[in-house]
């Protein structure tokens, strides 16, 4: 299991970045450097006023031979599903991989917290990432192998600096007036 946490701050009020992330994502997804697409599938309010949202994710990334071989796929892509609580501003989250889905848990939250006075956020992401290495190796070669250790790691280090670029994107973002 890895465990990852990263935090940004950025000029924007929190319940305006708040806004945004949740409301606004697919709008302001194209600025993001690395997404193709970013697609909602699906979102509810349930009685308490939670949002729970299910977004398709797809990034344009060129996969090495190797890699696509230990991820048998030429894409990479993912599922989230958040729930978004207004009382505490924030949001719980899991990522399903379009890859070894059934090797790999990924689960954390986002906070957004006032900072600089009110006029900006403090964005608190933190996660756990677990990847199945003995399923994974098994059926794989020794140079795969070797991969394969650092997939982990590799992809803890790589959904920090995602978030930071979608939230420092939704920073930047123009709400419709």
């Amino acid at each position: 299991m890895k465990t990852f946490r990263s935090l940004v701050v950025l000029k924007r009020p929190h319940h305006e970045l708040w806004t945004i992330m949740r409301d606004h994502l697919v709008d302001f997804s194209g600025r993001i450097a690395d997404i193709e697409e970013v697609r909602e599938i699906d979102r509810t309010v349930d009685v308490d006023g939670m949002v729970h949202i299910v977004n398709a994710w797809r990034v344009q990334q060129q996969l090495p031979a190797v890699v696509r071989a230990v991820l048998k796929t030429d894409e990479i892509s993912w599922i989230d599903r958040n729930t978004w609580d207004s009382r505490t501003y924030t949001c719980a989250w899991t990522i399903e991989p379009n890859f070894l889905r059934e090797h790999i848990t990924c689960f954390g939250k986002t906070s957004f917290v006032a900072a600089m006075g009110g006029q900006g956020t403090r964005v608190i992401f933190e996660g756990e990432l677990d990847l199945d290495q003995s399923v994974l190796r098994a059926s794989l070669c020794s140079a795969e192998k070797l991969l394969a250790g650092s997939i982990e790691s590799i992809v803890a280090t790589a959904i920090p600096r995602n978030l930071r670029g979608v939230v420092e994107a939704a920073a930047d973002f123009e709400l419709p007036r």
